[in-house]
């Protein structure tokens, strides 16, 4: 019996590489994961539903910033600003709703230590705002590092 060496490496070959392929979609599943339980814990129930400003703490990194445009300049707020602002918020209103958000992860891209989400977030059925956040890995833990955003209404705020 003659063996085809031939064929049995080119097998080997793609068993090998599914393999692994697998392997890898695995991880990204799992790294996604991780990155959706913390933009839902620390961003979307810190900052916004629950405004449990403690857990925003656990999420972002502490150099975290909101970069915005204002005419013709880039405007920056800090992570402490914005949990105070949060804290504020939380202490001397009568809950309106306003912090109050449905949200749809639209797009999550994962480069093994960075990464890009987009997610709309939706009060009362009205698209209010598109956000972009950032996110590095340090050690084994991700952070939310940026945060850009589009406002689909005037004022979504009521300032």
């Amino acid at each position: 019996m003659k063996i085809n060496f031939k064929l049995v490496f080119t097998v080997f070959l793609f068993m090998l590489l599914n393999t692994l392929n697998a392997q890898n979609n695995f991880e990204m599943e799992i790294e996604e994961t991780k990155i959706k339980d913390l933009i839902e814990n620390c961003y979307l129930n810190g900052a916004l539903n629950e405004m449990n400003t403690d857990a925003m703490y656990e999420g972002y990194h502490p150099d975290f910033a909101i970069f915005y445009a204002e005419e013709k300049e880039l405007k920056k707020l800090p992570l402490d600003v914005w949990v105070k602002m949060v804290d504020d918020y939380k202490n001397k209103s009568a809950d309106s709703g306003l912090r109050k958000f449905e949200y749809e992860f639209v797009q999550i891209d994962i480069n093994e230590t960075a990464a890009f989400v987009k997610l709309k977030l939706v009060r009362n059925e009205t698209l209010v705002f598109t956000d972009l956040l950032t996110l590095l890995k340090f050690e084994n833990d991700w952070k939310i590092v940026t945060k850009i955003y589009h406002s689909h209404i005037e004022n979504p705020w009521k300032l």
